[in-house]
């Protein structure tokens, strides 16, 4: 698919997209900053009340000489686009920033930053204003939870946006991240992020049916939860709530807590898929799929062209299934199959909904595609995972049907 065939209206308040900035150097360390500076702006901007701020999964999809910038503002829904690159050398960095506007009238500003290395969070402070200044005056940038230093930014590199494009994680790759994790998190003992990253890993190897140990690995997930909570910084951390959230819903069924956190992860940050995206499946879990079908329609307004959309549409179709919408349940979960094949939760959707509509057929067909990928998953899973309700009994009697067993 083009990404002209799928024009979006623009919010009715001020929006902006941060695309990656480019590293002129094209070393590992510039590399390392270059994406910590993306991120940071990201979650600055995103942070701020008022703004729509488009998922950096789908800004990091748009490549700039091969999009236009008025193709950039249709498919991501946004008036707004900040650019720049990063030039970091001898102690000293540069950053050097461009605003542009996506109607056709092209650069509103562009201006060079330039301190020594300390003075990098000063220099990216100086962007935000400028482009607040612009695109919405009067309005002071929020304070994101603090970024990693130097140092830091260097460890993270491979994890500095890991909570937004997580589920990429495979089979194979799942336990060598956690050891990665492990090293950054002695490597940075004040940090959360690797720990509650390590509790989604942890999740997924449950999830997914990986865990050779379901009951070690359950525990080890909820450890790293509480101990990412427990810092001192994570409370002001969007990311580290939504993490640690999802991991105390899924592997705790701590759900009135998990809805706290996820909430004050949504108060900090409006603008996050992934917070929309994984409270939509906990609001699957209490029963509430109206709501939840809400927030995974959110998340895929927030991030349209994200590389992870199968897990909105996983969600949305899972929120369909439980309200009897059977129909655009399977049309969802089909989307979820074809763009992650390895995914397991599409096929559970999938085969309860086609159940559902009398198409049993079909419905074996995905629970055997379901076993064939997962062949420890049963029906009773779902029973404790998902408090008692009226959308419960619906999936759970479709994957009856379907064949899963008990």
């Amino acid at each position: 698919m083009r990404l002209s065939d799928m024009p979006l209206a623009l919010p009715d308040r001020p929006s902006i997209a941060v695309l990656p900035f480019r590293d002129v150097a094209d070393a590992a360390g510039a590399r390392s900053v270059a994406d910590g500076v993306t991120e940071h702006l990201t979650e600055t901007l995103a942070c701020t009340p008022g703004l729509f701020v488009s998922g950096r999964n789908s800004a990091f999809t748009v490549r700039r000489g091969a999009v236009g910038l008025e193709e950039v503002g249709r498919v991501l829904g946004v008036a707004s686009v900040l650019e720049g690159r990063v030039e970091s050398t001898s102690g000293r960095v540069r950053l050097t920033a461009c605003l542009s506007a996506t109607d056709g009238t092209g650069a509103v500003w562009s201006e060079r930053f330039e301190g020594d290395e300390g003075a990098l969070p000063a220099l990216q402070a100086e962007i935000v204003a400028r482009t607040l200044a612009t695109i919405a005056p009067g309005r002071p940038p929020a304070r994101p939870a603090a970024a990693p230093g130097r140092a830091g930014i260097g460890i993270y590199a491979p994890f500095l946006s890991a909570y937004a494009s997580f589920s990429s994680t495979s089979q194979e790759s799942i336990r060598p991240l956690l050891r990665s994790l492990a090293a950054a998190a002695q490597a940075l003992p004040d940090e959360p992020l690797p720990r509650a990253l390590m509790a989604q890993c942890h999740t997924f190897l449950i999830a997914q049916g990986w865990s050779t140990d379901p009951a070690r690995d359950g525990a080890e997930g909820l450890r790293c939860a509480r101990a990412a909570l427990a810092m001192a910084s994570a409370q002001d951390s969007p990311a580290i709530l939504m993490l640690a959230g999802n991991t105390l819903a899924f592997l705790g069924q701590e759900y009135d807590e998990a809805l706290r956190l996820l909430g004050r992860s949504l108060a900090l940050n409006p603008n996050s898929a992934a917070a929309y995206e994984r409270s939509g499946w906990v609001r699957c879990y209490v029963g509430e799929p109206a709501r939840a079908a809400e927030l995974f329609r959110a998340a895929k307004r927030q991030s349209p062209l994200d590389r992870e959309t199968f897990l909105f549409d996983s969600g949305l179709a899972l929120a369909l299934c439980m309200q009897g919408a059977h129909e655009e349940a399977v049309a969802w979960a089909r989307r979820a199959v074809r763009d992650k094949p390895s995914w397991t939760s599409s096929y559970r959707i999938l085969a309860a909904s086609l159940a559902g509509l009398g198409r049993r057929d079909e419905a074996a067909a995905a629970a055997r595609a379901l076993l064939a990928l997962e062949p420890s998953y049963r029906v009773g899973w779902a029973l404790r995972l998902y408090r008692p309700s009226p959308g419960r009994d619906l999936f759970v009697q479709g994957m009856r049907a379907a064949g899963l067993p008990e």
